[in-house]
This record gives C-alpha cells, sequence and structure tokens, in this order.
C-alpha cells in the first residue's frame, strides 16, 4: 500500500495531479504515469531510464515493507487517428485515438488491478504453502507444528495480507468518468472482460476463503489443545489437594 503524499515525492521533475487514492505524473505530450494507493504504477510512453528511477526510488523509500520485488508486466497502448471513440480492445493491446485524461484514468486504473491481482496471487500462493505443510505435519503428527507464539504469528501475517488484499481490491468499482461518458463506459468493460479482471477477482477470493477456513480449523484446534492443558492442570492441582489433606489428616 502506497501513501499518496509520499509517492509524490518519486516523481521529480513531472506536471502532478492527485486526489485521495492515486496521483498522475504528466512528463509531456501522450507521456504519463499514474499512481495508486493500493499498490501499482502505469507508466504509459515513459523512457525507461525514468521509469527505472522513479520504481528504484519507490522501492526505497515508500515500499520498504513489501514482501518481494516488484511485480512487472507490459502491454500496449496504440494511438490512431481514426480509432473509435471508445476505443479498440485487442487480444494484446488497445488502441485509442488519443491519451487524454479519461482515457488515461480508465487504462491506468485497469491495467493496475490486473497486476495488482497478479501480485497478491503470489502472496496467496506462498500462504497456502505454508498451511500446506503445516496441515502434513498435522496429519502426520496429530498436533500443530511449532510454538503457540509462532502459529498465533503466522495467523496475524495472513490476516494482514489478506486486509491489504480486500482494500486494494475494494477499488474494483467503475471510475467515475465511466458513468459519464458511454464511450469510456464501454472501454472500461471491454477492457475489464479482456483482462479476465472479475475471473481472476474471484479465483483470488476462492482462496481467501480457503485460507480462513484452514486458519479458523488451526485456532480451533490450538484452543481445544490450549482447554485440554488448563483442565488437566486444574486436575492435577486437584489431586494435589486431595493428596495434601490425606496427608494432613494421618
Amino acid at each position: 500500500m502506497f501513501k499518496i503524499r509520499d509517492l509524490a515525492r518519486c516523481f521529480a521533475g513531472a506536471k502532478l495531479r492527485q486526489t485521495k487514492t492515486e496521483i498522475v505524473a504528466e512528463y509531456g505530450p501522450d507521456r504519463v504515469a499514474v499512481g495508486f494507493d493500493f499498490g501499482a504504477v502505469v507508466f504509459i510512453n515513459v523512457p525507461d531510464e525514468e521509469r527505472a528511477r522513479v520504481v528504484g526510488a519507490i522501492v526505497k523509500d515508500v515500499a520498504r515493507t513489501e514482501p518481494h520485488p516488484p511485480l512487472e508486466e507490459d502491454f500496449q497502448v496504440e494511438l490512431r487517428d481514426g480509432a473509435p471513440a471508445h476505443g479498440e480492445v485487442r487480444f494484446d493491446r488497445v488502441v485509442v485515438p488519443s491519451l487524454d485524461a479519461p482515457t488515461v484514468d480508465v487504462i491506468a486504473l485497469l491495467l493496475a488491478q490486473s497486476v495488482a491481482i497478479d501480485y497478491y496471487e503470489e502472496d496467496l500462493t506462498e500462504i497456502l504453502a505454508h498451511l500446506d505443510r503445516r496441515t502434513d505435519a498435522l496429519a502426520q503428527r496429530g498436533r500443530i507444528p511449532g510454538s503457540s507464539r509462532d502459529l498465533i504469528r503466522f495467523v496475524g501475517s495472513a490476516i494482514s495480507t489478506k486486509n491489504q488484499i480486500i482494500a486494494a481490491l475494494a477499488v474494483l468499482d467503475k471510475p467515475a468518468v465511466t458513468w459519464e461518458s458511454e464511450a469510456f463506459d464501454r472501454l472500461y468493460r471491454d477492457l475489464r472482460a479482456m483482462l479476465e479482471i472479475e475471473e481472476r477477482f474471484r479465483a483470488l477470493e476462492y482462496k481467501l476463503r480457503a485460507i480462513q477456513d484452514t486458519l479458523e480449523i488451526f485456532l480451533d484446534l490450538h484452543n481445544t489443545r490450549r482447554s485440554l492443558f488448563l483442565e488437566s492442570a486444574i486436575v492435577i492441582l486437584i489431586v494435589i489437594e486431595l493428596v495434601l489433606a490425606v496427608v494432613k489428616s494421618v
């Protein structure tokens, strides 16, 4: 997750406009970068050197706590005179007549969401692999491996990741410009369908539910084991008290 005010410092020399959730950096005609608070940045026609500089600044100063390196993807945006106002979405590109602000907003948002889904897919895959190892150990040994503190830390980490994903992908609502223009609404719907945002988001939701169900089972087992320990301790104390009472009576 990015703070927009921190992200703004990474776009030195660009003309900036920003809202609470995103920042647009204009480098010149048809050269723009858009950063989103859910942790994604989209570059359109920005030179490689500047792109590398911005990403380096973000990794160093803004995303210091991210668990793994940035995930990068390429997608072609073609400018063509005479292209439909709503754009033309193809398998590997989108063709638009110009890069005006509403067009940039729609394209950048969907590309950012697409990369965010892939990024969090990696996080969930790691969590599921960790859960598989604990489940295998549970099946073999009959108990959850590791200490109670380790389990609680892992649960806390998984919940934190889940909350980040929910916060990031809660932006799946349509941008405001699509409510004001049929052309931009169609561009949004066509590009969203081509990128399979809905289907991939459902796959993330399925994994999130699987993780939540498994964590609930682990916590129930942990609480049960703790309850049995406390009950056993109470029984032992009662037995000791009875033994002491018998000794004193003798």
